[in-house]
């Protein structure tokens, strides 16, 4: 099961996270108009805060424009919420 959140906007990011098998390891695949500057970057904020969730293993698309760190760590925390089933509607 895949979930997306965030928009493609300008200053959002949207992301995409896939569970992975085991072993995997956390890959991300980036599009920013920012790459050059910040690619490497991004991606790393994006593999810590996906292991602060115990998620070792996804694969993650992510369409950035410009989001400032902030809006990356709660799209990506917003995904992974989702993903582990705690970002459910319990009405």
């Amino acid at each position: 099961m895949a979930v997306t959140v965030g928009r493609e906007d300008r200053g959002d990011i949207k992301i995409t996270v896939e569970l992975a098998p085991e072993g995997h390891g956390i890959e991300v695949e980036l599009e920013s108009s920012l790459e050059r500057l910040y690619g490497e970057s991004i991606r790393e904020q994006i593999k810590n805060e996906l292991k602060k969730f115990g998620i070792a293993d996804a694969k993650v698309k992510c369409v950035d424009d410009g989001a400032l760190p902030y809006v990356i760590s709660a799209r990506v925390e917003a995904a992974a919420r989702l993903l582990l089933g705690e970002g459910k509607d319990e009405r």
